[in-house]
């Protein structure tokens, strides 16, 4: 039992009768079985994932091992960052962080999608993995939207409180991925591998150049026409580290 307290899930109890010892034993076996389980989702989705995704992956129904699949990923960006951090109190930029984070998560998972990660200022989320969604394309702009509408409650409260108004960008590309588990061998995380998740980063940055917040690719725009949003289109631009030129669109 002190192997299991401390994290060793590998601990097998011996059934060596069939009596109630051995049910005891074979008990304490599938309990390990269930924390090892628990654990392992936990690593690699940690908090992000609502309780029904979770119940999902512990029942097998999620293959996280890897795999190629389509999906739509969602890369925001807080502007202006790192003049925001020196100008404050490391509390209050903590605080703050907290609250933005909160808010867009949310957003995200108003509309089935995951937070993969949180770097810096940086949020990174897919739309589509690892439980399927048909329309995680318009799912991924509808939550870009509300994490828009978010942040202007975000910077009402901030404005009365005489403090001053942030702004983020938001990349969004539907495309192939690889998707799994990966890390080290101490340290296994859900992760989107891939061109698709370097295209929604660069779209994110293009943002800044366009003085737009939400810049989404043509893929993902033919794949939501008809729905209920309005598009205009800032024409065809070469994206670092590609060689073709992709029209992009900000979203109005």
């Amino acid at each position: 039992m002190e192997d299991i307290s401390q994290g060793n899930y590998n601990t097998q109890v011996p059934v060596v009768s069939n009596d109630e010892f051995g049910l005891i034993a074979a008990k304490t076996n599938e309990m390990i079985k269930g924390l090892k389980e628990g654990d392992f989702c936990q690593i690699s989705f940690g908090r992000f994932v609502t309780p029904e995704i979770s119940d999902r992956i512990l029942k097998g129904q999620v293959p996280v091992e890897g795999e190629v699949i389509n999906v739509t990923i969602m890369l925001c960006d807080l502007r202006g960052y790192t003049t925001f951090v020196e100008r404050r109190d490391p509390r209050e930029v903590v605080s703050f962080l907290n609250e933005y984070f909160s808010a867009m998560e949310q957003a995200v998972k108003q509309y089935g999608g995951i937070v993969l990660q949180l770097i810096g200022d940086e949020i990174e989320a897919v739309f589509g993995a690892p439980i399927e969604l048909s329309d995680h394309p318009e799912k991924a702009v509808m939550a870009a939207l509300e994490m828009r509408e978010r942040l202007k409650d975000l910077n009402r409260k901030r404005v009365s409180m005489k403090k001053d108004p942030v702004a983020h960008g938001i990349g969004i590309h539907t495309g192939k991925v690889l998707a799994g588990s990966i890390g080290s061998e101490d340290r296994m995380v859900y992760s989107m591998v891939g061109d698709t998740v370097n295209t929604a980063s660069r779209l994110e940055s293009l943002n800044k150049t366009h003085g737009t917040d939400i810049l989404i690719s043509q893929k993902t725009k033919e794949l939501v026409r008809g729905k209920n949003f309005n598009f205009s289109s800032l024409g065809k631009t070469a994206l670092r580290g590609k060689s073709e030129e992709i029209e992009i669109f900000k979203v109005l």
